[in-house]
Formats: C-alpha cells, sequence, structure tokens
C-alpha cells in the first residue's frame, strides 16, 4: 500500500489508485504481514572462496556490493561484473579462514519469485458471498492503526478473517455520491496483484462509511524504515521492484488505473481510487508533509492534465526515499508548499544525490529520468520494471 505521512511521527493518511479523472492524494505502500522481512546475506569480504560459478549463481545486485566495497567497476552485466572480481581475486589472494556457504541459484530463484509472504485472506469464503457491500454489523472494528488526510484506519474482522477497516471522515454524503463510489469499486474489485492490497468490500452505511481491506500487520514503508535497520541492496532493489510490477500493472489495466504516490512508500499499494468523495471529507489534504510533495509538476498548473507518468515521477522520489532509507527525511521535507511548487516546477529542485554515490550510476540515472519535469521523457514502468530486474538477476 502507499501513504502519506502526517509528519515525522509516522501516522499516515492513505492514497489512491483510480481512473483517469479526479484529481489527486496517494496510494500507500505497506508492508505486508509476514512479508518483506529483510533478507539477511551473506557477503565474503575477500572472495577467497568463490568460484566463477558461485559468484554466476548471485544476482546482480550482490555483485554490484561486492565491486562497490573493492573500489571495481559497477556498471555492465553480469559476466562483466563477474570478471571485474575474479580478476581482483587473482590479483589479491588471501588465505582465508572457512567462511558461511553464499547463496545458491536455488535460493536465489526462492527470493525472486516470492519477495513478499503474503497473508491471505480465505479467498473461497469471500467470494463466494462477496457481492461488494458489506453491512457495518458484518464488522468487528479493532485497534486504530492511525489517521490520514479524510479517514481512519483500523484493524478489524470480516466474516472471521483479519481485515484493515478504513472509516471516512466526510459530510453531507448523498445517494450519487455512492452511486459512484459503487462504480468505482466495480473497477478496482478486478484488481488482482501480489504487490497490490486486496479490496475485499466497501459499507455504505450513512454513518459509517468504511473500506475494507487485506490487512498489513507490518504496517507502511514510511515507519518500516524509520525502525528497521538499513538491509542490503539487493533488497532494496527487491522493494524497488515490487512497487514498480504494481504500478505496471495498474497501468494496463482498461481503464488506466492511476494512483498518486503521496509519501509512505510500501511494498504493496493500497485504498485505490474512491477520489469523488474526498472533496467532502472534513479535513485538509495538504498538510505540511502532505500529497504535494509527491505530485509531478504537471499538477501545478491552471488547468491541470496528467497521464500515468504522474506516477513515475512520484515513484523516483519513492525510490530515493527506499535508497536514502529515511536518513534524508522524505523529499523536501524543509519546505513550505508555496517554497516546494517554485522550488519543483519553477526550478526544477529534485532531492539531492550525494548520499547515493555509493549506488550504480545507471541505477541513479533511472531515478533521475523519472523525476524530469516533461513527462514524455519518464519512461514508461515497464520499463522501469525491465531495468531494475537487471540487478535481480
Amino acid at each position: 500500500m502507499l501513504r502519506n505521512p502526517q509528519g515525522p511521527q509516522g501516522p499516515q493518511g492513505q492514497g489512491y489508485y483510480q481512473p483517469v479523472t479526479p484529481p489527486v492524494e496517494a496510494p500507500v505502500i505497506a508492508m505486508a504481514a509476514k512479508g518483506f522481512q529483510t533478507i539477511e546475506r551473506h557477503v565474503d569480504e575477500r572472495l577467497e572462496n568463490e568460484t566463477e560459478e558461485t559468484l554466476n549463481n548471485r544476482i546482480k545486485a550482490d555483485l554490484v556490493v561486492m565491486c562497490l566495497e573493492r573500489g571495481l567497476p559497477d556498471e555492465g552485466d553480469k559476466a562483466k561484473l563477474i570478471q571485474a572480481l575474479l580478476d581482483w581475486q587473482k590479483a589479491k589472494p588471501v588465505p582465508g579462514p572457512s567462511t558461511p556457504n553464499l547463496c545458491s541459484m536455488e535460493s536465489t530463484m526462492v527470493i525472486n519469485k516470492a519477495p513478499i509472504n503474503t497473508v491471505y485472506l480465505n479467498s473461497q469464503l469471500l467470494d463466494e458471498h462477496f457481492q461488494g457491500e458489506i453491512a457495518y454489523e458484518q464488522l468487528t472494528v479493532g485497534r486504530k492503526l492511525g489517521s490520514g488526510g479524510f479517514k481512519d484506519c483500523y484493524a478489524g474482522t470480516y466474516m472471521g478473517e483479519a481485515v484493515a477497516i478504513g472509516e471516512l471522515r466526510v459530510q453531507n454524503f448523498t445517494e450519487m455520491d455512492i452511486a459512484e463510489i459503487k462504480h468505482e469499486i466495480n473497477v478496482l474489485k478486478q484488481v488482482r496483484h501480489e504487490n497490490i492490497i486486496r479490496f475485499i468490500g466497501v459499507c455504505t452505511n450513512i454513518k459509517h462509511l468504511c473500506i475494507v481491506t487485506e490487512l498489513c500487520e507490518n504496517g507502511d514503508l514510511y515507519d518500516f524504515m524509520r525502525k528497521t535497520k538499513k538491509p542490503h541492496f539487493g533488497q532494496l532493489v527487491m522493494y524497488m521492484h515490487n512497487i514498480a510490477l504494481a504500478c505496471s500493472y495498474l497501468h494496463t489495466r482498461y481503464p488506466c488505473i492511476i494512483h498518486r504516490i503521496s509519501s509512505n512508500n510500501r511494498a504493496k499499494i493500497n485504498d485505490f481510487g474512491l477520489a469523488r468523495i474526498r472533496p467532502k471529507a472534513n479535513a485538509s489534504l495538504h498538510t505540511q508533509c502532505g500529497t504535494p510533495n509527491w505530485q509531478a509538476p504537471e499538477f501545478w498548473t491552471p488547468n491541470p492534465s496528467y497521464t500515468e507518468k504522474v506516477d513515475v515521477y512520484a515513484c523516483g522520489l519513492i525510490y530515493w526515499e527506499i535508497l536514502t532509507w529515511a536518513e534524508a527525511g522524505y523529499p523536501y521535507h524543509n519546505l513550505s508548499e508555496h517554497q516546494l511548487y517554485e522550488a519543483v516546477r519553477d526550478k526544477e529542485e529534485r532531492p539531492p544525490l550525494d548520499k547515493l554515490k555509493k549506488y550504480p550510476g545507471s541505477l541513479i540515472a533511472l531515478i533521475q529520468e523519472m523525476w524530469k519535469k516533461d513527462p514524455k521523457k519518464r519512461p514508461p514502468m515497464s520499463h522501469v520494471v525491465d531495468r531494475l530486474a537487471e540487478y535481480l538477476e
């Protein structure tokens, strides 16, 4: 899921995926329950036990890290990186003690195929009885997980299964609004992807307008980064790749579903659509840490028009956050909304890259392409998927 931080403390508002229509708030990236655990990967600092075969069994991200540790070139395909490491090994032989065995191809394939271990609901039970509408009496609302710009999120249960319940704070809600929401829900019910929070249903009780989704126990990436030790480079790339997969999937739906990433970067995208209710929410959507920080410059015009490239821009900022692992804060955290518009739109300023020098130049170049001012010059998310996959081969 993807979310908006309400400030350094963490409770978040949540963003949305929606058909190409109303303006903006953001999706949320959440850490799936039992999922996105940091992958511990041993790195042999001296290479004495490595062979060409064992090096070839590593994912490219491991090879890049090993090259960076030794001051070797980090660009090129796996074969070039392996050869550089073998040459280094021959030039600097080190008699070393025994070291743990490195990742085999088998374990690498497991990582690549199942980077997230999601807690799935009882799909057969829910699908047999679910028509999209959920009576409020069927929900058991538990502890509060957080609050956002226009809704409060709770852990709860539905038909005996753990779920997340987002109750919207709305005023003057009409039958027309409900009809529009149900129309959008018909699109959302068809969204199925391992990197997207599963939409379960909606409660349109006039006093309790709720969105019910899969529950991710580990919270969102914004908080996750601030309470978890920074993982290995390969794990960082996996987070980025999974976000790209989800975005690319949404962009290939018909009609195209665009989500706007607001801050908290998660590994699953959540809270699609329902943009029409936001103007009725009894809350300000533009908080100090709110949506504008992740909005593409094309929003800030008298007659904004946008495509799926707004997501590409937002993902570029999220990737910067992932690589810095919150050490530099969230994008433009020290700017007011007016200063933000001037810096990003008029001066084309972007987050500083000085803390990312240890990462491959090609990866940094990709991020810079993603946050270009001209949306036509940003790569499609399908292209981003392919380029990130190069580090996971």
